[in-house]
């Protein structure tokens, strides 16, 4: 963003386009359009809204880390740093989620690389050999960080998944309100914009999953390449 404008690129994209859609799916449900089909807006009224939405997405951001990145990103899904290093082996979810989801980066490390990042981390433990990926990942992070390059890259990467998964996790709930309104009402448009809320649910999800390996994978390749 410019250095005049108030709110960073994470805020603008993260919090407001999370907020935007939800407040959009209740005006469409239960508010008559009101909204958006609004033609002629004061200053007073834009700020207001843009205000409301930018914390509607605020909220939206504790139970979208708990339940899309937390839960489903880690309990359903193996975490991408199992995967990488080999400590888990993809299963169908996993291969079904690179395959639609184009998640190249959620794919296993080469076993060479594998074992050269345990081996580099295993070093760093005075010999005691990693258990599992969340280890290795503790170790690898402040090494990698110490890339400018990386570093950059690292913050381009968290900003992304978490406006991808804060998005995915306001398009569920546009989808359960829409639906609710398409079942109630018998509303025919509340209905397909249910559906398209879902579409964009489980396609921002597959680009959360996708950026989200894309940060452990990062910081594990410039780990292995860094000086101890």
């Amino acid at each position: 963003m410019k250095s005049w404008f108030p709110l960073t690129d994470y805020e603008f994209y993260a919090f407001l386009s999370a907020g935007m859609i939800v407040i959009a799916a209740i005006d469409l449900a239960f508010g008559g359009s009101t909204l958006i089909t609004r033609s002629s807006w004061t200053v007073a009224a834009g700020v207001f809204w843009i205000v409301i939405a930018y914390l509607i997405g605020q909220l939206l951001a504790g139970p979208s880390s708990s339940f899309l990145e937390h839960l489903v990103g880690r309990r359903f899904f193996h975490p991408p740093g199992e995967v990488l290093l080999g400590f888990a082996t993809p299963r169908w979810r996993e291969k079904l989620l690179c395959a639609v989801a184009g998640a190249r980066e959620y794919q296993p490390f080469a076993p060479t690389l594998a074992t050269s990042i345990k081996d580099k981390a295993a070093t760093l433990l005075g010999g005691v050999v990693p258990a599992d990926a969340e280890t290795v990942f503790q170790i690898a992070f402040p090494k990698a960080r110490t890339s400018a390059d990386t570093a950059r890259r690292l913050d381009t990467f968290s900003n992304v998944y978490g406006m991808c998964r804060n998005v995915s996790f306001a398009a569920c709930i546009a989808a359960a309100v829409l639906a609710t309104a398409a079942i109630r009402h018998c509303d025919v448009q509340a209905g397909w914009c249910a559906a398209g809320a879902v579409v964009l649910a489980v396609g921002m999800f597959g680009r959360f999953m996708k950026f989200y390996a894309a940060y452990s994978r990062e910081v594990l390749r410039t780990f292995n390449s860094v000086q101890s």
